[in-house]
């Protein structure tokens, strides 16, 4: 997920039917061209004895199919949510980007294992003036499929049109591969067909295991990219001085032009709870208008211009700097009750701080000994991609804050 599928994303929202027309129009282009491809290349390898070129056949046939999914997932990713689907089907087109890197896989290890065989026992081959012809038209129609599905990828934000653009230039390399071994048998009689057809595998299998990572990592829920998430944040930071800060940014995907997002924002504690809901409503619509982005924000309230809360602050971003120059201190609260007064505190954990969520609260603590011994200090530590492990606020703070 980054900023440029975000912006696509918004584009193709206001037209999901064209969308769906276009991808569907490219898909069957490419079932076309592939069937075309397949049966010119089966029946040279056929005709020659060539296992490199026939292999390269069925691959034809396999991005036939693959191409078939694309079509469908077009279909399928363009139905609008539903009670078993509230986030609607935009997911289906990284299902389908992952069905035809699995295509690729079985094709990849079949002309392996083949390539392998033929290298142990090599075979003469006898190449002729249509085998040539049909290594030549695969490069150049998959040449142009490469660049046809790249420019539909880019312009519709889609990752079963990037696959299959991947597909096609694994496939340009590796036609390639083949007539360069069909060059070397006919002038020199170096046979190397055996090993052009492996080094065709491993093409073929690196593209759909890369293909099949990246769609996985998006099923299971991937971290976004740092360009999107900053985007993100000097969007709200930017849009009231109003806003003081920003945390917690969470981006959920859901598939193309599907992403739902949260925030912490601070505000000043003394803005009315209306005036709150009404500025974060506010830009909640800009997002949903701007990027067809569903975004909840939530309102922190935030002390300012107190020279109490100054020093606490400083104290605090000073104790964190000493722990690790990466740490954040937020949702800063102070609450006064009968027997004591409270400090609560939010701290982020980056990934390379080893040390345990009790030894980080341990130093906060020492901190605040010596200038503040009156302050009990209520510490949530937070790791990123792990759970939060909180120190729970007495209850009777709810209810005192209610009275006042």
């Amino acid at each position: 997920m980054d900023l440029q599928e975000l912006k696509l994303a918004a584009q193709n929202s206001q037209d999901t039917r064209t969308r769906k027309t276009q991808g569907i129009r490219a898909a069957v282009l490419g079932i076309s061209l592939n069937i075309f491809l397949a049966v010119s290349k089966i029946l040279a390898g056929y005709l020659s004895g060539s296992v490199a070129i026939s292999a390269d056949g069925w691959n034809n046939v396999s991005d036939a199919f693959s191409s078939f999914v694309t079509m469908f997932s077009f279909v399928y990713s363009s139905k609008p949510a539903d009670k078993e689907h509230p986030f609607g089907h935009a997911r289906a087109e990284y299902i389908a980007s992952s069905i035809i890197a699995l295509g690729m896989l079985v094709v990849g290890l079949s002309l392996g294992r083949q390539s392998i065989q033929r290298i142990i026992t090599p075979h003469d081959l006898d190449f002729g003036i249509l085998s040539f012809l049909a290594l030549g038209i695969s490069i150049t129609v998959k040449g142009f499929l490469y660049f046809y599905y790249f420019a539909r990828a880019k312009r519709l934000g889609s990752p079963a049109m990037r696959a299959s653009a991947k597909d096609s230039m694994a496939d340009v390399v590796s036609t390639l591969a083949v007539l360069l071994s069909t060059i070397l048998f006919a002038i020199w009689g170096i046979n190397i067909d055996g090993l052009t057809g492996l080094i065709v595998s491993v093409f073929i299998l690196w593209s759909a295991i890369d293909i099949m990572r990246n769609m996985v990592n998006r099923l299971m829920g991937c971290h976004p990219s740092n360009e999107l998430e900053q985007h993100i944040i000097d969007e709200i930071l930017g849009s009231d001085p109003r806003i003081l800060g920003l945390h917690d940014l969470l981006l959920h995907d859901y598939g193309p032009g599907n992403m739902h997002a949260s925030a912490h924002v601070e505000v000043d504690s003394k803005l009315s709870f209306v005036s709150a809901h009404l500025l974060l409503d506010r830009i909640e619509r800009k997002f949903f208008e701007d990027y067809g982005l569903e975004i909840v924000l939530h309102a922190d309230p935030t002390t300012v211009k107190d020279p109490l809360s100054d020093q606490l602050h400083e104290l605090l971003h000073k104790t964190a700097n000493d722990i690790d120059p990466n740490l954040n201190v937020h949702d800063l609260q102070q609450f006064e009750t009968a027997d004591e007064c409270i400090l609560a505190f939010d701290v982020s954990l980056p990934d390379n701080v080893t040390q345990s969520d009790n030894e980080i609260r341990d130093k906060f603590r020492r901190s605040f000994e010596i200038t503040h011994p009156e302050l009990t200090l209520y510490i949530a530590v937070e790791r990123a991609y792990q759970t939060s492990s909180q120190e729970q606020i007495p209850d009777d703070i709810d209810l005192l804050i209610k009275e006042e």
